[in-house]
């Protein structure tokens, strides 16, 4: 009994760790599931085993999110610790279900088989990755996940072993990634040359991608298109200005940028467009600013240049995070964000309430969602983007806009993240890249990266 539940705790472990520590773990993501498929040749996994491993594989990788939860909370931490803590708990429920439920099955159909019982409990383990991934937030109100605890993530650290996701679709290549730690339990249980050869062809699958995935990439591009990819990239520089977002005064926010701005064109003269993360600036009026931003036009700032910051606005009534879009001095358009993040934008309908609304938006305004349709900034004949903002591009299963060939501009608020989260939110938009096959040029507080739909990253401020 105790060799049982020690191997739960192993196989949670193992789920949470590839997102948790160093990129040089990321290869456990393929062993995870080792220790819970070994089990089923001989145990049946209860209600209370499912909810053993639920609480804590989610308490692992939920730890940075629980925290986050309560400091938002501010002086009302417990509140959100408490909060972050019954979260874990009710995500705990999912595997327990699915665990009560698979041992029904087998108990009440008699099987016995240990082939059969392998690939069924790894059909719910699959179960519960898409469920993770695309519902298990729905009790706020939204139908959504969670999609930085999928494990395919993890692989956009080597994206060459992604090549085969555009083609066949991210719950079939899960599929064919669970086969390797089934090859590993079948080694494990059988010991015979039938099982070995099976696990040494998984392992070369995995070489041959590893090898010859960035050149099946590189073949199927253009010279053109690389080369036009260069170009715009030469044109790009980032300022991810702090300052701002905690300044309240328009016009000393406005200066601090326009000094910025004129010392980046000064040391890089190439540069046509500056980009700054989501929330940059504290100031909700830009739109009523005329003369002030004529301090960021060629005059003051030494050449034209498009400037796209994150700022909030109000507009017909309504609070939205949006995304500015400044040229020579003159505010061009703004794009209004569709998603709002739970607690940090908005509340659900069970927790709009004047408790809730006291502790996480007693200071500032919630923020409303967009009906509008995504937009294109045309920056000149040869550059154009499709502004995603954070949570838009995190959330989404497929690109709602209608630009396919077009580069996603996701501008992204990472300061109050944990740095293992920093890290996840890179590495899934390095997954959407290769999963879209879009370029995304990424702007955050902690990086400024163009990914190619190859997944691979270089950096904007070299």
């Amino acid at each position: 009994m105790k060799k049982k539940y020690w191997l739960l705790l192993i196989f949670a472990a193992f789920y949470a760790l590839p997102f948790l520590l160093d990129d040089h773990f990321w290869w456990l993501i393929f062993i995870f599931p080792v220790p819970l498929l070994y089990l089923t040749r001989t145990q049946n996994l209860s209600f209370k085993d499912g909810y053993l491993w639920g609480c804590a594989v989610f308490a692992l990788h939920l730890s940075g999110g629980i925290y986050l939860v309560a400091s938002m909370a501010d002086q009302s931490w417990p509140v959100g610790l408490m909060l972050g803590i019954a979260m874990v708990l009710y995500q705990a429920l999912i595997p327990a279900f699915l665990f009560w439920c698979t041992t029904q099955v087998i108990t009440f159909f008699s099987i016995t088989s240990p082939i059969i019982r392998l690939f069924l409990w790894t059909a719910v383990l699959w179960f519960f990755i898409i469920w993770v991934d695309w519902y298990s937030l729905s009790i706020f109100g939204v139908q959504e996940g969670y999609p930085l605890m999928h494990p395919l993530i993890v692989l956009a650290q080597k994206p060459e072993l992604l090549c085969l996701l555009p083609i066949i679709g991210k719950q079939l290549f899960t599929a064919l990634f669970l086969l390797v730690p089934v090859s590993c339990v079948l080694l494990l249980w059988y010991r015979n040359w039938y099982a070995f050869l099976f696990m040494c062809a998984i392992a070369l699958s995995i070489n041959f991608f590893l090898i010859w995935g960035p050149r099946i990439g590189a073949s199927a591009k253009s010279g053109v298109k690389a080369r036009k990819s260069e170009d715009w990239k030469a044109n790009i520089n980032t300022l991810p200005c702090m300052v701002c977002s905690t300044a309240q005064d328009p016009t000393v926010v406005i200066k601090i940028i326009g000094n910025q701005l004129k010392k980046i064109v000064t040391q890089h003269p190439e540069t046509e467009i500056i980009i700054m993360p989501e929330s940059a600036c504290n100031v909700s009026n830009f739109e009523s600013l005329p003369e002030l931003l004529q301090l960021w036009n060629k005059d003051n700032v030494g050449k034209a240049v498009h400037i796209i910051f994150g700022a909030s606005r109000w507009h017909n009534g309504q609070y939205y995070n949006s995304l500015h879009w400044v040229y020579d001095g003159k505010l061009q358009c703004c794009y209004d964000k569709k998603h709002a993040m739970l607690l940090s934008e908005r509340l659900s309908t069970w927790m709009n309430n004047d408790f809730f609304k006291h502790i996480y938006f007693n200071e500032r305004q919630p923020i409303a969602t967009s009906s509008c349709e995504r937009i294109q900034f045309v920056v000149s004949d040869d550059i154009s983007f499709v502004p995603y903002i954070c949570s838009e591009l995190f959330f989404a299963e497929f690109p709602d806009d209608t630009y396919e060939h077009v580069p996603i501009l996701a501008v992204i608020n990472d300061l109050l993240f944990a740095t293992y989260i920093q890290k996840l939110l890179l590495l899934l938009a390095r997954f959407k890249a290769v999963q879209w096959q879009r370029t995304i040029i990424y702007v955050s507080y902690t990086q400024s990266v163009v990914i190619d739909d190859c997944g691979r990253c270089t950096q904007v401020n070299e």
